[in-house]
């Protein structure tokens, strides 16, 4: 494999115009097409570092790894690219496979180390794709931090396997109050703490309870 400096002008994005060889199948959405063309234009050496793949086609070369480099390239009036190019007599089936694998992203980015261990602006710069940074809520974040052990009203208590778990849902507190005076629960002992309260947990026993006293058997 050779590396040249080829004018773009003898350079052919891959469209299937070789026998056996789909078409190129990557794409970028606009946003992401434009970081390309930044990061190309912030830092041309990194195409000395990495160059376009590409297979020699008649008096032209197809590209067979770059193909969007190619066209950010153009769009900024690059004159010429460097290239290695693969031997003539290349098989169609290891243009497909280089083709393939050249596309492959194998690793994994870890994103807290990157986003706590990076600067996040240089990143953008350079043009990867981050996450939208969150908005901080004080008051979730102060939500999220009670946990059952801390709060006076669990919000679903820890049963084991053998306890069923019902929800009864209330839009607002008229229902609510209905609901707690039916089953007596205004002053109900807290199965947390032991004291009397107004409480939003209740054993079936309880329930079973209230109903029969409101309606009692004959």
């Amino acid at each position: 494999m050779n590396r040249e400096v080829i004018p773009i002008s003898k350079l052919e994005m891959n469209r299937g115009q070789v026998e056996g060889l789909p078409k190129n199948p990557r794409f970028f959405r606009d946003s992401r097409f434009e970081a390309m063309k930044k990061s190309i234009e912030d830092c041309p050496d990194m195409l000395d570092l990495r160059e376009l793949i590409v297979y020699p086609y008649g008096d032209k070369y197809v590209v067979i790894g770059g193909n969007l480099r190619l066209r950010a390239c153009k769009e900024l009036g690059h004159q010429e690219c460097p290239c290695k190019v693969l031997k003539a007599d290349t098989s169609v089936a290891k243009l497909r496979e280089i083709a393939s694998k050249d596309n492959i992203s194998f690793g994994e980015t870890d994103m807290d180390a990157l986003l706590n261990e990076w600067d996040r602006q240089e990143l953008q710069d350079w043009g990867m794709e981050l996450p939208e940074e969150k908005k901080k809520d004080p008051y979730k974040e102060r939500f999220d931090a009670v946990k059952n052990e801390d709060a006076v009203y669990p919000l679903i208590p820890k049963f084991d396997e053998k306890h069923e778990l019902f929800i009864i849902q209330s839009a607002n507190e008229v229902d609510s109050n209905w609901l707690r005076e039916r089953l007596n629960m205004q002053h109900m002992k807290s199965y947390k703490t032991g004291k009397v309260m107004k409480s939003n947990v209740i054993s079936v026993k309880d329930v079973r309870e209230a109903l029969e006293n409101c309606h009692p058997q004959p």
